[in-house]
């Protein structure tokens, strides 16, 4: 009976630090510690070299029963860099997610659209090689029935248009993103839009973060334009789809800092960037943890924070 009782103490204390691990709240860090993998990869038959930062979630120091976590594919925004929404992937890798964020390469004159949906398509293909590879700290890591995209701008559309052809993409959450075309504006072959046309192939769950003044041009031209904005894109998405308009904020505010200059010509935002960011981390947080985790509790936390920073003036939500 004592060996019995001690079992029994034993289990009770494992699941109750398992339920303590899953009570944080997703707008703040997690219960994990953070490893960091830094890898430069090379596609040798498309002749397409791409810089990686992976972030993902130590287990040894929670007791989590779970052996394998959701991978969610983080895109930059036009002609910035993966490192500039690290504060994104600690996030979420602190919740229980291995987080990859790609740097592309890009040029101001351009590059198909298409060219750089094949190089996501490319960076999960790897990040899905190394969980199986002994050798590799994301060796057992990954749960490949679990993927998520998200993006910043461009790399809003950039998700989309991966997950309208990659049906292994189960969630995708975009913060302003844009459906922003190339320099020969004709050509929907290398440059082709997302919404309306592509939407209806898309079935996962969506989450669209938007700034009130990313169509606004007080300075070049929107950063955001309102024809090509987050509205368009949730107007033509499948349910399930949460809209989340962000008052006051700028379209530019999203990154982390560092990248001043290259959105200098974004108009500025009323609200905190510090707000727009944690904000939106946390909405993404719970997202993905209700969505790839299947967390029902963080879906409720996200309708209540929804609920009450509509009530405070902060955010508009549409749904369908």
């Amino acid at each position: 009976m004592g060996s019995n009782r001690v079992l029994f103490c034993v289990i009770a204390w494992l699941f109750l630090a398992s339920c303590a691990a899953w009570a944080a709240s997703p707008a703040e860090r997690g219960p994990y510690g953070i490893g960091e993998l830094r890898e430069d990869i090379a596609d040798v038959s498309r002749g397409r070299e791409i810089d990686l930062l992976v972030l993902y979630p130590l287990t040894t120091a929670t007791g989590d029963p779970v052996a394998r976590y959701p991978l969610i594919l983080f895109n930059h925004g036009f002609m910035l860099w993966g490192d500039l929404y690290r504060s994104y992937g600690e996030q979420l890798a602190s919740h229980g997610f291995v987080v990859v964020l790609p740097t592309y390469p890009m040029s101001m004159v351009g590059i198909s659209h298409m060219t750089l949906a094949a190089d996501a398509r490319f960076v999960i293909d790897h990040c899905l090689a190394l969980a199986t590879d002994s050798g590799s700290p994301l060796f057992g890591l990954v749960d490949a029935g679990a993927i998520g995209a998200a993006g910043h701008s461009f790399g809003g559309k950039l998700a989309l248009l991966e997950a309208a052809t990659d049906p292994r993409v189960r969630a995708i959450a975009t913060l302003d993103p844009v459906d922003g075309s190339g320099p020969v504006l004709n050509n929907p072959v290398l440059y082709p839009s997302v919404t309306p046309e592509l939407m209806p192939e898309i079935h996962a769950p969506l989450l669209f973060v938007g700034a009130e003044l990313g169509g606004l041009s007080d300075r070049l031209i929107p950063c955001a334009p309102v024809t090509d904005n987050y509205q368009r894109f949730y107007e033509a998405a499948n349910s399930p789809a949460i809209e989340i308009a962000q008052i006051g904020a700028g379209h530019g505010q999203y990154a982390d800092p560092g990248a001043a200059l290259i959105l200098a010509a974004c108009t500025p935002g009323a609200a905190s960037a510090e707000w727009v960011r944690a904000s939106s981390a946390g909405y993404l947080t719970a997202f993905f943890l209700g969505r790839l985790r299947g967390d029902a509790g963080a879906l409720s936390w996200l309708d209540g924070r929804l609920a009450e920073d509509e009530a405070q003036g902060q955010i508009l939500v549409r749904r369908n």
